[in-house]
């Protein structure tokens, strides 16, 4: 549960994608130009840099469905999630904080060891937001290739694969007609069973919040099986969040 709160984080971040730097071929680039278009059909404040976004769904985990509220606070690379899950009847509310450079949970009001693994995953969780907001835009580290066309949910898309050098590359997949992002795929470490997964994750309804399309509703699989579904219930675009949030309770 402790990763699926990470991933939670990253699928919040999906609605500020904006891959505005370079392309490791003409077409790429004019692809990322589209989508950044239509992602921010007014522009983008860069002014902004902060995003809270509150969340329901179903989770599903060892062959449970577990009914979920999120609340997830974002400036990147730090971001913070609180999460309450129903599990049997009883609710468990889960903190996980990554401060940019160290990690705390707290399920209730316990403290849970984060271990290297652990902390390694809150990172990639930060690298991912990274990429995916065009954070490293000016970076020539950071390549793009194309991945060609494939359907995803019965609709024509195409591909772009995210890369850095010593990190995970993500795949992104936009809609044709829209341009917007419709799949996000990358391959991710599962804590419960400690093997490498391929995680996707759908992007299937889009809303507007302060002129950006922002994601909705939202499907992970892992392996191709349900991880979770959710429904994106509010959104709000901050200037900044202030750093306090993101400190460990003493």
């Amino acid at each position: 549960m402790r990763r699926t709160a990470q991933i939670l984080a990253m699928l919040s971040m999906v609605c500020i994608v904006a891959l505005t730097g370079r392309a490791g071929e003409d077409d790429a680039a004019a692809i990322i130009k589209k989508t950044s278009k239509a992602h921010f059909p007014k522009g983008l404040d860069t002014k902004k840099e902060g995003v809270r976004t509150k969340t329901k769904g179903t989770l599903h985990v060892q062959g449970l469905k577990l009914d979920f509220t999120q609340e997830v606070s974002v400036h990147a690379p730090k971001f913070k999630e609180v999460m309450e899950l129903d599990v049997m009847g009883k609710k468990i509310v889960v903190t996980s904080v990554y401060n940019g450079k160290t990690a705390w949970i707290r399920a209730d009001d316990k403290d849970v060891k984060v271990t290297d693994e652990i902390l390694a995953a809150f990172k990639d969780a930060a690298h991912g937001m990274a990429l995916m907001q065009g954070a490293f835009g000016n970076d020539k580290a950071v390549k793009y290739s194309l991945l060609g066309e494939v359907k995803v949910k019965g609709k024509a898309a195409i591909g772009v694969s995210v890369s850095k050098e010593g990190k995970k590359d993500i795949n992104l997949y936009f809609d044709k007609k829209t341009n917007l992002i419709t799949k996000v795929e990358m391959r991710t470490r599962d804590l419960m069973s400690g093997q490498e997964v391929t995680e996707e994750r759908y992007i299937t309804e889009y809303q507007e919040v302060d002129g950006r399309k922002v994601a909705k509703k939202i499907e992970v699989l892992r392996d191709g099986k349900e991880l979770l579904t959710a429904e994106v219930t509010e959104v709000q675009i901050l200037e900044k969040i202030d750093a306090s949030e993101f400190a460990q309770p003493k």
